[in-house]
């Protein structure tokens, strides 16, 4: 009767590991959703209306969607610290503490955004962050695509894998 417990706890415990990982790349996937939503919402706003940066954090941080919207919320109380530190810092320390889900390469795509917010005038601001969106796009539909590909797989493997490491063991 332990032994069968035991082996339902390996199988259990591997599986939500495949499935974690699986639900990850769903998280990813949700926050570059959330981010090309915000992108375009901003590059509106800088190409048309010209918004200063601490009303268009504001403005933001009230309507993107929710896995990005503490970004442009820890932007926007971040700005008191603009002696200490430039806007692209800010920037940059708010995408790694809000986004945990985004990877390497996406991270860089926002971290280049950040070097430009309130640097150049808004033409310039508006392109940049279209180029960002762009590329964010990109790596959103790569994302979509592992997520569909490999989520399952995941799943899969993990209760596989316990069922293996059981059959190991009796």
């Amino acid at each position: 009767m332990l032994s069968l417990l035991g082996a339902a706890l390996v199988t259990a415990g591997t599986g939500a590991i495949g499935f974690g990982a699986a639900a990850q790349l769903g998280r990813r996937v949700g926050e570059l959703r959330a981010m090309v939503t915000a992108l375009e919402l901003m590059e509106r706003e800088l190409s048309f209306r010209l918004t200063p940066i601490p009303e268009l954090l504001d403005e933001l941080s009230r309507r993107t969607p929710l896995p990005a919207r503490p970004l442009f919320a820890r932007c926007l109380g971040g700005l008191d610290r603009l002696g200490e530190e430039s806007l692209g810092q800010i920037w940059t320390a708010a995408v790694e503490d809000t986004l945990p889900d985004l990877r390497g390469e996406d991270r860089a795509i926002l971290a280049e955004l950040g070097q430009v917010l309130g640097r150049f005038d808004g033409d310039g601001q508006g392109q940049a962050v279209g180029q960002a969106r762009l590329r964010l796009s990109h790596q959103l539909e790569g994302a979509e695509r592992e997520r569909d590909s490999h989520g399952r797989l995941y799943g899969a493997l993990g209760v596989t894998a316990g069922a293996f490491f059981v059959i190991l063991l009796l």
